[in-house]
């Protein structure tokens, strides 16, 4: 069985706070249809379920993938979330794809959209926070409450605020 292949969107500028609030009828019927299916995914107890309705909001999701109930799933840029076949994001799990703050604050913060990568095999546990532009490696996992604000390398657990690397276990796996 042939693994799924995303083709990851560039990180971009996007506009700060204020300039988003004004939006054009097109933007608003794909925020409105974001949020409502992001709110029935949320607590719908049925995986499959959860699965396609994210998808209808434009999360790319590939073969045998777990979302757990309550996980929330950014809902501006849906798109930019990427998770591959066999991951398992747990439940109350925040996947967070953009970051547009005030523009009083534009001198310290830049607001930009990227992608976050949940790739092949991969564990996101339970009230975990993937903020933007992170890729989370190959059979990798992330602890319980963990925030990841940086990629986490292939076969390596990870946990705390901010996560940090705990032990890579890649030989673990090879010699079963």
């Amino acid at each position: 069985m042939g693994s799924t292949q995303f083709y990851l969107p560039d990180q971009k500028e996007i506009p700060y706070y204020e300039d988003t609030q004004k939006r054009s009828l097109k933007q608003l019927l794909i925020k409105m249809n974001n949020t409502i299916c992001s709110l029935l995914a949320y607590a719908c107890p049925n995986n499959s379920v959860r699965k396609f309705l994210h998808r209808c909001r434009g999360v790319h999701i590939g073969k045998d993938v777990y979302i757990g109930m309550f996980c929330f799933i950014d809902n501006l840029f849906p798109n930019y979330v990427f998770i591959e076949d066999g991951a398992s994001v747990n439940a109350g799990t925040m996947i967070l794809t953009h970051f547009n703050p005030m523009r009083k604050f534009a001198p310290i913060f830049q607001a930009k959209v990227a992608p976050v990568l949940i790739k092949k095999d991969a564990i996101v546990s339970v009230r975990s926070t993937i903020l933007p532009g992170v890729e989370i490696g190959q059979s990798s996992i992330v602890s319980a409450g963990s925030v990841v604000e940086k990629s986490v390398p292939d076969f390596t657990l990870v946990k705390g605020n901010p996560a940090k690397k705990v032990t890579e276990y890649e030989i673990l796996l090879n010699h079963k």
